[in-house]
């Protein structure tokens, strides 16, 4: 009987108070989170990831989401930090691919018709300034031209108003557009994390004629 009163409690906690307690290494309430938001977040991955590296992609956000848990200061609501949380593991795990992250629905999505025609070179700057658009607009560009949501229900999903979906959508665009038409690859959200990378590898491979090749990010 305890155990059921306990289990009642915890359902009727708020999603800002599971994080809290999830912070502090409480194993029911990541059960918990996990029962609201497995089969969301299941679906939000494998729209973009292969069948086969779906479970593996749930099981990395997942780790993360409780690794850092303890960052959510009440910025947006919690459903709008676990996509975000999503999202940036998606690039890390995916970089340097043309799929899945940077899928061709979502380049293709982006400047109309003309993008069938994009040149390579466009296309990475494309990918690079997908990358570095911030989460809140990130995941509305995404929500809308992937997972083909409206601005209701995005509105709804994000506890946003559906005038602010739109701002972000547009303000996505014209990010976009504007790296996109840069000469140079902008820099990327992670560049110094790489460059610390490719250091390691120099002083580790002295020998091996100069730099290590490198890896497209």
């Amino acid at each position: 009987m305890i155990e059921d009163v306990d289990t009642k409690k915890l359902s009727e906690r708020s999603d800002e108070e599971l994080l809290r307690s999830i912070a502090e290494r409480d194993d029911d309430a990541s059960a918990e989170l996990h029962r609201r938001y497995i089969g969301e977040l299941t679906g939000y991955i494998a729209r973009r990831v292969r069948p086969v590296e779906v479970e593996d992609t749930v099981q990395e956000v997942l780790y993360r989401i409780l690794l850092s848990a303890c960052s959510y200061r009440g910025k947006s609501n919690v459903r709008a930090w676990l996509y975000g949380v999503a999202r940036q593991t998606l690039w890390e795990k995916f970089r340097g691919r043309d799929d899945p992250v940077s899928s061709q629905v979502l380049i293709d999505s982006i400047g109309g018709p003309e993008s069938l025609a994009l040149r390579t070179e466009r296309r990475r700057h494309i990918v690079a300034a997908l990358e570095r658009l911030p989460d809140d607009q990130g995941i509305v560009l995404e929500l809308h031209r992937i997972d083909g949501l409206s601005h209701e229900k995005i509105a709804e999903l994000l506890g946003i108003s559906v005038g602010a979906s739109r701002k972000r959508l547009e303000r996505a665009a014209r990010f976009i557009e504007k790296l996109a038409g840069q000469p140079q690859r902008p820099k990327l959200r992670h560049s110094k994390l790489d460059s610390w990378r490719r250091s390691l590898l120099r002083r580790a491979i002295p020998a091996a004629g100069g730099d290590a090749e490198r890896t497209e990010s």
